[in-house]
């Protein structure tokens, strides 16, 4: 697959090359899972297990629609968000991932021109200055997320393909 932000090395000299380099993880991840699963039978879409968020496709869909929200929040610009991301096929959501990654790229390009405030709602207070929890977020959110496609592929017999970061690095670099 090679590397999937199209650089051929980190940003070693940059402040920000090991932030760079956990979204080319997050990309490359991502990308892998959805790619397997565009392997599987359709019906092996529709497996869940106990004690994950739901079947694969809409795990899929819920970790790729919600980094596009954290892209959102992250830029206000709501036409980075996916409206009823569920509704969409796998190769759909890969497409939009792929779109949203270079977005992430762009942002921490620039990352002291962002410094979003989300605000308060039902569930949660006013957060000023949630650049980094934005951030956090969605390298945390996608990596769940992943992890429970691999335990229903586990748990269903099927092959789970290496996705850690070890194999990021040599299948990258």
């Amino acid at each position: 697959m090679g590397n999937p932000w199209g650089a051929s090395t980190p940003r070693e000299t940059d402040m920000l090359a090991p932030l760079d380099e956990q979204f080319r993880y997050h990309t490359w991840a991502t990308l892998r899972v959805i790619d397997h699963c565009l392997e599987l039978p359709p019906e092996a879409l529709d497996h869940t297990i106990p004690g994950t968020m739901g079947t694969i496709h809409d795990t899929i869909a819920h970790l790729v629609g919600s980094d596009a929200w954290y892209l959102t929040l992250m830029t206000g610009d709501d036409s980075v968000g996916i409206r009823e991301a569920k509704r969409l096929s796998l190769r759909e959501l890969r497409s939009r991932f792929v779109e949203n990654s270079e977005v992430w790229q762009r942002i921490l390009a620039h990352l002291d021109d962002y410094d979003p405030t989300l605000p308060e709602d039902d569930d949660s207070p006013e957060v000023l200055h949630a650049r980094n929890l934005l951030l956090a977020q969605a390298l945390h959110h996608g990596d769940d997320h992943r992890t429970h496609v691999w335990s229903i592929l586990g748990a269903k017999g099927l092959e789970v393909p290496e996705a850690d970061v070890w194999m990021y690095w040599w299948s990258t670099y």
